[in-house]
């Protein structure tokens, strides 16, 4: 065929068989909450004041109202949807491990190929029910839209401990903080937003903060840069992604912005600081929005018993990463990942090919997801995986080429203003490629940004 995602994941799947192991290499330690030696009156003295941006239109939110003002539905694996919801109203204790394990929701998958016994839009289940505590076994909750403004800076913020794996004298609080939607740009929104920060403890006294934001490696700000009020450091939230940073101003994200300011709300967390294993809908193990099986569209998973958080004790310093960028310029917008126009249909392709010589698998599976997805339902492996292998595939001269290659648009083919194709022969290198070492691409706009969906 003439595109090329799905032959390149064929062939990496084949590779893969040969290699040893496949896929990038996980963080090093991962950390469980423990909740053995907590302390709520510690937790409370080190929550972060949690400086909101201006205008912010998307404020915290009580999770348990979340679940109430939502419906239950069960994805199966975008396969179909169910036309009843699971449940509607939703109790959260049915939701987790606080009821009775006969109390719980449940649902069956779907068995393809068996008739339905209802007139529903899939066809029939198989005989097995799946619990909500499952984790990712299929449940997600289904918020009215009135929901994604939130309630306020009175929400709670929820914790939990964590010890490291080898150093007694290491300890951190982390602290959940609860959206019902997050609006970072046209390519990045969806229902219900978890956000978190880990305060680092040496012998019970704060060293470091840890950021976690939009899926990037975790990093540190050592205590002593930090502004803290007291012992509560001072977070500052993006406007609509609500992203962690320790500085106020602009932050880049890929080619678009995080902007947080000095001057909006205060959250004071501590005022209602909440141990999340005592949440009536702990042990819920189903995502917090919707799925439309889009990176950055799908409602996220929160905190879960068994979860395991990457870096909760990471010496990595944010550095650059979090001081704040300059004010963009006209010509880069801050509300959308790329415009729907040739000219930003080349500017998502050119980002994908920088990906592929950078080895970013990140960016590469976010920006080729919908063709990768189509790939894997074919029954090939995750994006993730067959990509590594592909990277392998690709010699070092061209990876090289590839950092710095643009696209000629004399050589791009505009079929609608919403679908773009991008010809081997449009790419401008130091290398020379052809159809069997990189191929062509179909670009969509999707819900606002371009994407590779053949």
């Amino acid at each position: 065929m003439r595109v090329r995602v799905r032959a390149v994941v064929s062939v990496a799947v084949s590779a893969c068989l040969a290699l040893v192991a496949c896929g990038p290499k996980e963080p090093k330690e991962y950390t469980g909450a423990d909740p053995s030696q907590a302390s709520a009156a510690a937790a409370a003295r080190f929550a972060p004041l949690v400086r909101l941006a201006k205008n912010e239109s998307l404020m915290p939110m009580d999770a348990t109202r979340f679940i109430e003002r939502s419906v239950l539905r069960f994805d199966h694996d975008g396969f179909c949807r169910d036309e009843a919801p699971v449940a509607d109203p939703v109790d959260p204790l049915r939701l987790g491990l606080r009821t009775p394990e006969s109390d719980r929701y449940r649902h069956r998958r779907v068995e393809p190929g068996k008739p339905s016994s209802k007139p529903m839009g899939c066809p029939g289940h198989g005989e097995k029910e799946h619990p909500t505590t499952e984790v990712a076994a299929g449940f997600y909750l289904d918020p009215p839209t009135e929901s994604r403004k939130g309630e306020g800076p009175g929400a709670p913020v929820y914790w939990e401990y964590h010890k490291h794996k080898t150093d007694p004298a290491r300890t951190a609080y982390v602290y959940w903080f609860f959206y019902a939607y997050n609006n970072l740009t046209a390519v990045n929104r969806h229902e219900g937003d978890w956000e978190r920060v880990a305060v680092q403890l040496r012998d019970g006294k704060p060293e470091a903060v840890t950021f976690a934001k939009h899926g990037k490696e975790q990093c540190s700000v050592k205590w002593s840069d930090l502004d803290p009020r007291g012992e509560h450091p001072t977070v500052y939230s993006a406007r609509g992604s609500h992203a962690s940073y320790a500085t106020a101003g602009y932050h880049r994200v890929d080619v678009a912005f995080d902007r947080t300011s000095k001057d909006g709300v205060e959250w004071q967390t501590w005022n209602n600081a909440r141990p999340v294993d005592r949440e009536p809908w702990w042990g819920y193990g189903g995502w917090w929005g919707s799925q439309k099986h889009v990176k950055g569209f799908n409602g996220p998973m929160g905190p879960y018993p068994t979860r395991q958080l990457p870096g909760v004790f990471t010496d990595e310093p944010c550095g650059g990463a979090d001081e704040p960028s300059a004010e963009p310029s006209a010509e880069q917008p801050t509300d959308q990942f790329a415009p729907k126009t040739k000219e930003g249909a080349i500017q998502r392709y050119e980002q994908y090919l920088h990906a592929l010589g950078r080895e970013d698998i990140d960016t590469v599976c976010e920006v080729a997801g919908p063709a990768a997805k189509k790939a894997q339902d074919q029954g090939f492996g995750p994006c993730t995986t067959t990509y590594a292998v592909v990277f392998q595939m690709i010699s070092p001269a061209q990876k090289k080429a590839l950092q710095t290659a643009t696209v000629d648009p004399q050589r791009v083919v505009v079929r609608t203003p919403e679908k773009i194709e991008m010809p081997v022969e449009a790419v401008r290198s130091s290398a020379t490629f052809s159809e069997s070492d990189l191929g062509s691409y179909t670009l969509e706009y999707i819900k606002g940004g371009w994407y590779i969906t053949d």
